[in-house]
């Protein structure tokens, strides 16, 4: 089975699963899948990082005490978390040798910022003024999930399909020299095209700012995909797991949700 094929029919399973979710599924379904995620997600960096597979206790642990303490500010965490994002993607390229040798030492720190960012970001995906308010429920606000899905899987999508057919320059980047200009450039004219689209279909008023904080989105996604390739270098690891055939481990898809979901929130949940 070719690579390509591979990851065609784990997209389709994935998808086919998601409709299921979304179509069938509770709140108290929504709240199981995010915990799974979350947790075979830090299993998965502890694998990555070659770190003991019981800190996985102490950080399910974790989760469950910030998920019904109910006194997180997800803005606030969406500020924190993009400034982070920000500070490393500096680093990344302007002292890659020396984030190399930080993400090494503070790997364990890494993962467990991001991943509980996630979990936290996920598990609290209501409108700014609604997130401590115990009543409301993620099923009511599975439309955010199915645009956030679909913003990040179209912009992975066209990336990998423009530079697979039009590729022919590759960046030069010792992180990920199998990225190509075109690919980039490809997916943000097609995801643009593709948001004005779908926007007039259902009828979304766009502003500048929608194309403004549509581009530092598409920027966060490309980042969070490098970032993961600049571990798994670090750690001389091909993929974060075989999960997904075709994708790699779970990380490997969820690299972009880690440095993009800061900008989704604040610009449609706030």
């Amino acid at each position: 089975m070719t690579e390509i094929f591979k990851r065609i029919a784990t997209t389709f399973i994935l998808v086919s699963l998601l409709f299921l979710l979304f179509i069938y599924g509770t709140n108290v379904s929504f709240i199981i899948i995010i915990y799974l995620i979350t947790v075979f997600s830090f299993y998965e960096w502890l694998r990555l990082t070659s770190k003991p597979i019981y800190y996985i206790f102490p950080f399910f642990m974790l989760i469950i005490l910030l998920d019904y303490s109910k006194t997180i500010d997800i803005y606030l965490v969406s500020l924190l978390v993009l400034s982070f994002v920000v500070i490393i993607a500096s680093l990344t390229f302007c002292y890659e040798s020396y984030l190399r040798i930080k993400i090494k030492q503070y790997s364990t720190f890494l993962g467990i910022f991001f991943t509980v960012s996630f979990f936290l970001f996920l598990i609290n995906f209501y409108p700014y003024d609604n997130t401590l308010q115990s009543q409301a429920k993620l099923i009511d606000n599975k439309h955010y999930f199915i645009i956030l899905i679909s913003l990040v899987s179209f912009i992975d999508m066209s990336a990998y399909i423009c530079g697979k057919l039009f590729g022919r320059n590759r960046i030069t980047s010792t992180i990920s020299p199998n990225k190509t200009y075109e690919g980039y450039f490809g997916s943000f004219i097609i995801t643009f095209i593709f948001f004005i689209l779908v926007s007039y279909y259902l009828s979304f008023q766009w502003t500048y700012f929608d194309i403004f904080t549509l581009l530092f989105f598409i920027l966060s996604v490309f980042y969070g995909d490098l970032l993961m390739s600049l571990v798994k270098r670090i750690f001389e690891v091909k993929d974060s797991g075989s999960l997904l055939p075709g994708h790699g481990g779970l990380l490997d898809r969820l690299d972009g949700y880690f440095t993009s979901l800061p900008i989704f929130y604040m610009w449609f949940l706030f």
